[in-house]
């Protein structure tokens, strides 16, 4: 008899227990004894009666033998890198100038102040770089994204324009993450690709707020300028996702942003949508106001009614519900409507499948460090140049070869952090950094407590 690594065990009020798999995906409530049980890691003689033996068999508790899990966790993983995560993301920056100065940016001011850009021949090297990659991974499936700084500056019209060009050529689609400033400039070349790109556009609250968050360099609010811009878009059909930054300084003013989509009938537009997102750290050059993921997701069920988010087609970030989703299923007070499934990676740059080409001919792993050529995976200009040794160790960034994780109790439920912070605190991306995932988690189990004592 095996007892499952991967238990995660929380105490309830009326003293009974809350028990969760992170392999599986199974929760139970359970009595004293039975979870003692389970924390004992070589049970001698079973003290349980053979109908609770069962019952933690079929939910994937116990096994006959370690090797039944390690072979339940290889077919969740083939599972997973040959159906949900092969699609690979290679960004472009046409430049890292930005024209804003947003109070949480997490690219250094010394990025968002260069001056170099992507030259046309840059362009043409990446997309020659792209399709090597792509033969070497032997995945069908990739899509391209414009990023900056901010794409979408007038000086990088010709360059977006020659992206764009390529993109349509290989069938690629993409996604344009602007700040919104500048649409109105590309309108005409982007109606030529709209059934191949989908735009993002950031506001974080109604004027008021938006206006002391997203500002220009001369600190001046930038809300009208970008919802101005909106309605021609959507009345085109171009598929418009708002994302909305959440922190302390703007959370309790979502359901005020959301009745101003409403009021200028924004989600009438079937390719009109919200995505709410945390504002994160993991660059580490962030402004304070962050809060833990939980408490936004408490504050939105508080302060939004459902209806409403569905009303406005609102989805959350996953980084939202990475912790809470299966807790918030079981309880059935998430707002999330995924199914709970073990992650092995815990970003796209995890297990290297995202290629970032940057103006200063690196090829970075992961958008928050770009420009820093530490994280660099070689160059693309003048011919693709990487560094086999630094692309298999992304490859291979997944919660079992990082050796604390594996034997973590919540190792599929974390996903094993990110690879960044681990690096900083360790010195290795395969190091392990578990930040405040155990506190906030535990932290969200207080407040649910009651609830699943109702349950009990």
């Amino acid at each position: 008899m095996y007892i499952s690594k991967y238990i995660f065990t929380y105490r309830l009020r009326n003293d009974q227990h809350l028990i969760f798999n992170s392999l599986s995906g199974a929760m139970d409530i359970v009595e004293e004894h039975i979870c003692q049980f389970l924390l004992n890691e070589q049970p001698s003689t079973p003290s349980l009666s053979n109908e609770e033996q069962q019952f933690l068999f079929s939910r994937g508790y116990l096994f006959r033998e370690a090797e039944e899990e390690q072979g339940l966790i290889g077919r969740y993983k083939d599972y997973l890198d040959h159906h949900s995560s092969d699609e690979i993301s290679f960004v472009f920056c046409p430049s890292m100038t930005c024209n804003l100065k947003c109070v949480y940016c997490f690219e250094p001011q010394e990025i968002r102040s260069s001056n170099e850009r992507m030259t046309e021949d840059q362009v043409q090297a990446a997309f020659l770089a792209m399709d090597q990659i792509m033969l070497e991974h032997r995945s069908p499936k990739h899509h391209f994204i414009l990023f900056g700084g901010e794409p979408l500056l007038p000086l990088n019209h010709a360059i977006v324009e020659l992206i764009l060009k390529k993109a349509k050529e290989r069938g690629i689609p993409g996604t344009i993450i602007s700040n919104g400033m500048f649409l109105s400039h590309y309108q005409d070349l982007l109606q030529s690709y709209k059934d191949m790109i989908k735009i993002q556009l950031t506001i974080d609250g109604p004027q008021a707020i938006h206006d002391q968050r997203r500002i220009t360099k001369a600190s001046q609010g930038t809300f009208l300028k970008i919802i101005n811009q909106v309605d021609w878009f959507l009345d085109h059909q171009f598929d418009i996702t708002i994302r909305v930054n959440l922190d302390s300084q703007n959370i309790e003013h979502l359901d005020e942003l959301l009745n101003d989509f409403q009021d200028r009938q924004w989600n009438k537009y079937p390719n009109f949508s919200v995505a709410l997102s945390p504002v994160e750290n993991y660059a580490g050059n962030s402004a304070p106001n962050l809060l833990p993921n939980y408490q936004i997701t408490e504050s939105i069920k508080k302060n939004v009614p459902i209806e409403k988010l569905r009303a406005v087609n609102t989805a959350l970030n996953s980084d939202l519900t990475r912790l809470s989703l299966p807790f918030e299923k079981a309880l059935h007070t998430g707002i999330a409507t995924d199914n709970y499934f073990p992650n092995f990676y815990f970003c796209e740059a995890a297990g290297g499948r995202t290629f970032t080409f940057s103006p200063d001919h690196q090829i970075y792993p992961c958008t928050s460090i770009i420009g820093d050529k530490k994280w660099s995976l070689g160059t693309y200009y003048p011919q693709l140049q990487l560094d086999e040794q630094k692309l298999a160790l992304w490859n291979g960034r997944h919660v079992l070869n990082q050796p604390e994780c594996s034997a973590c109790n919540i190792a599929f439920l974390c996903s094993g952090n990110c690879p960044v912070q681990a690096d900083r605190k360790t010195g290795s991306i395969l190091g392990t950094y578990c930040g405040n995932v155990k506190r906030d988690l535990g932290d969200h189990l207080k407040l649910l407590n009651s609830s699943f004592v109702a349950l009990s």
